[in-house]
C-alpha cells in the first residue's frame, strides 16, 4: 500500500458511491415492479402460464446477456461508458414497458431491461471497489447491495400507494402502467448522476490515462502527490504483460488465478442458493394467511424489504470493524435460524405470525450476511488482471442460479405428495442445507479481505490455497 492512501477524504469516496450505486437501485426496482403488475398483465395480454413464465423470466435471461457482456465492454471502454449504457436503457424500456400495446413488445421491453440490469450488476460494485481506499471498500460496495434493496423497498412502497384503495378493473386498464411508467423518475435520476461521476482511476491508470486518474486520485487522497503518481504510472506495462495471459481463455493457467477464479464464481452462485429469491417470490402467498386484504398483504411485504435493507446496512458498517467471513458466518446462522422458523410454521400449517417470523428473520439475517458479503467480496476478490472477465463470468452465473432455482422451485414445492408431508416445509429444509454448506465454504476456501488493497488480494488468496492444499495433505496421511 502506498503512503497516500493512508488518508483519504471519506465523503467524496461516498458520494461517488452513492451516485454509482444508483444502478443497484434500478436493479431491484426493475425486478420488483413486476410483482405488483403481473396479475393485470396476465387479464391485458391473455398468458397462458408458459407466456406469464416468460413475462417474469425475460428480465433474469436479459441479465445473464448484460453480464456476461459487461466485462469486455468495461476493459475497452471504461467502467463509466457502461454504466451510462444501462442508465439510456433503463429509461427507454421504463417508457416501452409502460406503453407496450402487445405482449412481444412488453417482453422485449421487459428483457433489453435485463441487459441493463446485468450491466449495471457487472459494472458498478466493479467501480465502487476500485475508487473506494481499503480501509473502508467493506462499508463503500456493500452501498450497492443496499441501493438494490432501497429499490425493491421503494417499488413495493410506490406500487402500495398506487393500488391501495383502487379496483381490480382500473389496475388491470390503468394501474400497471403508471407502475410500469414510475421507473422513469429513478431511470433518468441514473443517468444524470452517471454522467457526473468520473471514470475508474483503476482503469485510467491501466490504459494510459494518467491526467484523469490522477485528477480523481487528488480529490480521494489528499497526500496524494507527482512522486506518487511517478510510482503509481510505472505499474501499468508489467501488469499488462501479466494480463494478456492471464486471459487467453476463461480458466487462467495460473493455478492462484484459477482459485479465486472459482471461489469468486462459487460466491456469487451460493448467494442464490440460500434461498432469498424464492423467499421473496412466495412471500406474499404465506402471508395470505394471515389476512384476505390484498392491500394489507402489499403493505406488509414492504417489511420484508425493510429488514432486508437493514440487515444490509448492519453488515455493512462490520465488515470493516470485524471481517467479511465473521459477518458473513453469523449471517449464515441467523438465516438458518430463520428458515427453520418458517419450516416450522409451515410444517404445522401455522402460516400466520409463526411463518412470517421465520422470514422477517431469514431476510435480516441474509441482507447482513450474503446479501451485502457476497456482492463486497466478488468485487474485491478478483486480481487486475482478470477482473473484469471474472466479474462478468460470476453475475451471469449468478443469473443463471437465479433463473434455474425459480424455474425448479415451484415443481418441487407444487409436489402432491411433499405438500401432504410437510405442508411446504420440505423446500425449506433444503434451503437449510445449501445454507449449512454456505456456511462450510465460507470456513474453509474464503480468504480474509478486510484492509487488504486491490493489488494485494492475489496474495492473500495464495496464502489461503497454499492452507487448503496443506490441510487436504495432512488429512490424507
Amino acid at each position: 500500500m502506498m503512503s497516500y492512501q493512508h488518508k483519504f477524504n471519506a465523503r467524496y469516496v461516498y458520494m461517488l458511491c452513492l451516485a454509482a450505486a444508483a444502478g443497484g437501485f434500478m436493479f431491484g426496482y426493475s425486478e420488483g415492479v413486476i410483482a405488483a403488475t403481473l396479475e393485470s398483465i396476465q387479464k391485458v395480454f391473455g398468458l397462458n402460464s408458459m407466456e406469464t413464465g416468460w413475462a417474469v423470466s425475460s428480465v433474469i435471461f436479459g441479465g445473464v446477456i448484460g453480464a456476461l457482456t459487461a466485462g469486455k465492454m468495461a476493459d475497452k471502454t471504461g467502467r463509466k461508458p457502461v454504466m451510462l449504457v444501462s442508465a439510456v436503457l433503463f429509461v427507454v424500456t421504463s417508457y416501452l414497458s409502460a406503453v407496450a400495446d402487445s405482449f412481444v413488445l412488453f417482453t422485449s421491453a421487459r428483457l433489453i431491461c435485463g441487459i441493463a440490469v446485468g450491466l449495471a450488476a457487472t459494472v458498478t460494485p466493479m467501480y465502487i471497489s476500485e475508487i473506494s481506499p481499503a480501509k473502508m471498500r467493506g462499508k463503500a460496495t456493500g452501498t450497492y447491495d443496499l441501493s438494490i434493496v432501497a429499490g425493491v423497498l421503494a417499488v413495493f412502497t410506490v406500487n402500495y400507494l398506487i393500488a391501495r384503495g383502487m379496483p381490480q378493473a382500473w389496475m388491470v386498464e390503468t394501474g400497471w402502467r403508471i407502475m410500469m411508467a414510475v421507473q422513469l423518475v429513478p431511470s433518468l435520476a441514473m443517468l444524470v448522476l452517471i454522467i457526473l461521476v468520473p471514470e475508474s482511476p483503476h482503469w485510467c491508470i491501466r490504459h494510459n490515462r494518467g491526467e484523469q486518474a490522477i485528477k480523481v486520485l487528488s480529490r480521494i487522497y489528499p497526500e496524494f502527490n507527482q512522486e506518487e503518481a511517478r510510482q503509481l504510472f510505472q505499474l501499468p506495462s508489467s501488469a499488462a504483460k501479466k494480463s494478456t495471459t492471464a486471459r487467453k481463455g476463461v480458466m487462467p493457467e495460473n493455478p492462484v488465478l484459477r482459485y479465486i477464479l472459482v471461489v469468486g464464481v462459487a460466491i456469487a452462485v451460493l448467494q442464490q442458493f440460500t434461498g432469498i429469491n424464492v423467499i421473496n417470490y412466495y412471500t406474499p402467498m404465506m402471508l395470505e394467511g394471515t389476512t384476505s386484504n390484498k392491500d394489507i398483504i402489499f403493505f406488509e411485504t414492504i417489511f420484508v424489504a425493510l429488514l432486508n435493507g437493514i440487515g444490509a446496512f448492519i453488515g455493512m458498517h462490520l465488515f470493516d470493524h470485524y471481517g467479511r467471513l465473521p459477518i458473513m458466518k453469523i449471517g449464515t446462522v441467523g438465516a438458518i435460524t430463520g428458515l427453520l422458523i418458517a419450516s416450522w410454521g409451515l410444517y404445522t400449517n401455522d402460516v400466520g405470525y409463526i411463518a412470517i417470523s421465520g422470514i422477517l428473520i431469514f431476510t435480516l439475517f441474509f441482507g447482513m450476511g450474503w446479501g451485502a458479503g457476497a456482492w463486497v467480496m466478488i468485487s474485491e476478490i478478483f486480481p487486475d488482471r482478470i477482473r473484469e472477465s471474472s466479474m462478468g463470468l460470476a453475475v451471469g452465473l449468478m443469473w443463471v442460479s437465479n433463473f434455474l432455482i425459480t424455474l425448479v422451485f415451484p415443481i418441487v414445492n407444487d409436489n402432491v405428495w411433499l405438500q401432504e408431508q410437510f405442508h411446504g416445509a420440505f423446500s425449506m429444509w433444503i434451503f437449510v442445507v445449501f445454507n449449512a454448506f454456505c456456511y462450510w465454504f465460507l470456513s474453509r476456501y474464503v480468504p480474509e479481505t478486510r484492509g487488504v488493497a486491490l493489488e494485494d488480494i492475489e496474495k492473500v488468496a495464495e496464502a489461503k490455497m497454499l492452507k487448503n492444499t496443506l490441510s487436504v495433505q495432512t488429512e490424507k496421511v
